[in-house]
């Protein structure tokens, strides 16, 4: 059973899950080449001291070099599964979603979890739990994304699962 049959979130209209895995492939491309231009800046010696910043608490000597390579080599993988999901989709094949889903599954998962760190060792500053409910509400609109090409993949597992009848007496 499809989890959702169309994808309409405040970004994204769509009245079909394939068309609506489109925008997020694209979505999700178009972020990580954001999230690398930010990361890029942080490693020439741009403002990294913000708490809403991939890189805060890391020292540009040392862990942001580290940090940053690592998050500007996941942006890059995410950028290839978003392409695999528009390849996946033009040629009706379930497998080339299976990275994006791997992949943002753990975007998803780190959103959430740094939430919950920015509330657990900044709950006394409002700015800070403001910003991280903030965080909470893309978390779930990710999930909702996250959700419509896992539609789009459910779709194509239907429609690719052998019928075999017996037609034994």
């Amino acid at each position: 059973m499809v989890v959702l049959s169309s994808c309409w979130s405040p970004i994204i209209w769509s009245n079909n899950v394939r068309t609506g895995s489109y925008a997020v492939a694209a979505y999700t491309a178009a972020l990580s080449v954001v999230m690398i231009t930010i990361i890029c800046y942080m490693l020439a010696g741009g403002e990294s001291g913000q708490l809403y910043s991939p890189l805060f608490e890391t020292d540009i000597r040392s862990s942001m070099p580290i940090a940053g390579g690592f998050f500007i080599i996941y942006f890059i993988l995410i950028i290839i599964a978003s392409y695999l999901v528009y390849y996946g989709i033009k040629i009706s094949t379930r497998g080339w979603l299976l990275p994006w889903l791997f992949l943002l599954g753990l975007a998803i998962l780190f959103q959430f979890c740094w939430s919950l760190w920015l509330i657990g060792g900044y709950y006394i500053y409002l700015e800070q739990t403001f910003s991280a409910l903030l965080n909470f509400v893309w978390t779930a609109y990710n999930i909702y994304c996250w959700l419509v090409v896992f539609s789009q993949y459910q779709i194509f597992l239907m429609c690719q699962n052998p019928n075999i009848e017996l037609l034994m007496p």
